[in-house]
């Protein structure tokens, strides 16, 4: 195997990368519906609009094709909705979790082969081999492969870009499909819109300075690419400054929010400091407060890779301050200009988790960076050092994501149950079928249950939503009505009713013991009155 990697023959060498890949699909497919147990509730409000979307156009607020979603009055992205809807075209209407984490498990798997294909380009074969191996066991990236989140997609779309802007150094033709998958990461996630331009600058300049592209038809065709897919939001933020009123086309609308998440950036050269040192404190501490973000120890990348991604950083910086001198250009320099854009999504917002997740993938190749570094020192002393230092690696990286495994699909699996609303989906479905059987026409939902997923598991159509619905803080509903169902997302507990059917949280049961049946799905019960 040791001679396949280094100059074996060629279905050697596929046979790794094909293994690699295997490897990657089963840890990101394995259980995909029931670890995470239930849906988030920013997972069911993506899965909700692909629904609404798809079944009349328009999301919460009745915007119709909106370019940026509703959602809790701040909004959501796009990309993600767009696409699921086709996944929930083809099985009309059979939603489950696995479905609604289908395109986030496609494009991080898609990641894994991307990023090979880039350290290869950029560095060698090795350095690629070893850039998926640790991707694909990276615990930040398997665990965000499993969840339907929107933001999770950014990171994904701007390697997409990243690799096709490398290949368009080589091949103008490639250039496009750079501008396109950049244009794409904008409808991701609104917290790469600075890091985009940023980063394109960096690499653009770069490669004009050593003469790597030239003003031609495939570098003004990229950019009006990437300007047409940027225009709409563009002028979203120009409508949401106040600057232009809300644009509503018959196949566009450019929304005016309710909150508008510009007031995040931070402006003033205090609360970027302070930003900065909230982005290390959570690479260093590995801890943002919710426990669904990190599995500890394990972290985002596990100790040890930890200790190569700081070797991988230093002899990168290295690397570049030494060809500065010679006016040489190296690929490495693509690699700083993803670190580099990372760290400016961490100066610019106050990082939790998803926030600064195109940091993550730019990390894990300084990791696989920091390793051939230290094995390309051992080469240089023996072969032999060399190979036993590869296979102790891979052997003590393989025992970490063992580990990290059974933690997985026990410790973390009940956490994130808990904080996903495990249960929720059963406890809505029982109540749908005993409102039906009893004749009652009202469920009544703890606040924790969280109305996106009501929304969701009752499969209510935006007109209905629209036409029914009573705020109680906007846009969060009191109440609204999904076919003859009226539901209420608050329980008053001094007037309870033998009219409705409850759902409720286990620490409530006793509450309800005395004049209701009681049904429990995890740590969510259905009431049903006695009476009835």
């Amino acid at each position: 195997m040791i001679e396949y990697i280094h100059k074996g023959p060629k279905y050697g060498i596929n046979i790794l990368v094909i293994a690699l890949m295997l490897l990657g699909g089963i840890l990101r497919i394995m259980f995909l519906g029931s670890v995470p147990g239930g849906m988030h509730q920013d997972e069911a409000f993506v899965a909700w609009n692909a629904f609404a979307m798809l079944k009349e156009g328009m999301d919460s607020a009745g915007h119709h094709f909106p370019v940026y979603m509703a959602d809790w009055g701040d909004g959501h992205s796009a990309l993600y909705v767009w696409l699921l809807m086709p996944v929930f075209a083809l099985v009309k209407g059979n939603i489950t979790p696995a479905l609604c984490r289908i395109p986030q498990v496609f494009i991080s798997i898609m990641t894994l082969w991307t990023t090979f294909c880039l350290l290869k380009r950029l560095k060698d074969f090795r350095t690629g081999l070893w850039g998926l191996f640790l991707l694909t066991i990276c615990p930040w990236h398997i665990m965000m492969s499993r969840w339907g989140l929107d933001a999770n997609l950014a990171p994904g779309f701007l390697i997409f870009g990243l690799y096709f802007f490398v290949r368009g150094i080589e091949q103008e033709k490639f250039l496009p499909l750079s501008g396109f998958f950049y244009g794409l990461s904008l409808y991701s996630y609104a917290m790469v819109w600075p890091v985009v331009p940023f980063i394109l600058l960096l690499q653009i300049s770069y490669c004009i300075y050593h003469k790597k592209i030239r003003l031609n038809g495939w570098c003004l065709l990229s950019a009006l690419i990437l300007f047409f897919m940027a225009l709409p939001l563009l002028l979203f933020v120009l409508v949401n400054s106040q600057i232009l009123p809300e644009i509503r086309l018959f196949f566009l609308t450019i929304p005016k929010m309710e909150g508008y998440r510009g007031a995040e950036i931070a402006l003033c050269p205090e609360q970027m400091w302070k930003n900065l040192r909230n982005t290390l404190k959570i690479l260093i501490c590995q801890n943002t407060g919710s426990p669904y973000d990190f599995l500890l120890p394990w972290g985002l990348f596990y100790d040890i890779g930890r200790i190569f991604i700081v070797i991988g950083a230093i002899a990168l910086l290295v690397r570049l301050f030494n060809s500065l001198g010679k006016k040489e250009f190296v690929s490495d320099y693509f690699l700083f200009a993803q670190l580099a854009g990372g760290v400016l999504c961490g100066i610019l917002i106050t990082a939790k988790m998803h926030q600064i997740n195109c940091l993550y993938i730019p990390l894990v190749l300084c990791e696989a960076y920091g390793v051939q570094t230290i094995l390309k020192i051992l080469r240089k002393k023996t072969i032999v050092l060399e190979h036993m230092a590869s296979w102790g690696l891979i052997t003590l990286y393989l025992i970490c994501l063992s580990l990290f495994q059974k933690d997985y699909y026990t410790i973390y699996r009940q956490t994130a149950g808990a904080y996903f609303g495990e249960g929720i989906e059963e406890c809505v479905e029982y109540a749908l079928e005993q409102c039906e059987q009893k004749g009652i026409h009202t469920i009544t939902t703890e606040k924790g249950a969280q109305w996106p997923r009501l929304l969701l598991y009752t499969q209510t159509l935006p007109s209905e939503y629209l036409s029914s619905v009573v705020y109680d803080i906007p846009p969060a509903p009191a109440s609204f009505n999904s076919g003859q169902i009226h539901i209420n997302t608050r329980i008053d507990y001094s007037n309870l009713s033998q009219e409705s059917i409850y759902i409720i949280y286990f620490t409530d049961i006793s509450l309800f013991e005395m004049n209701f049946t009681l049904k429990g799905f995890q740590d969510w019960y259905v009431a049903v009155p006695v009476s009835q």
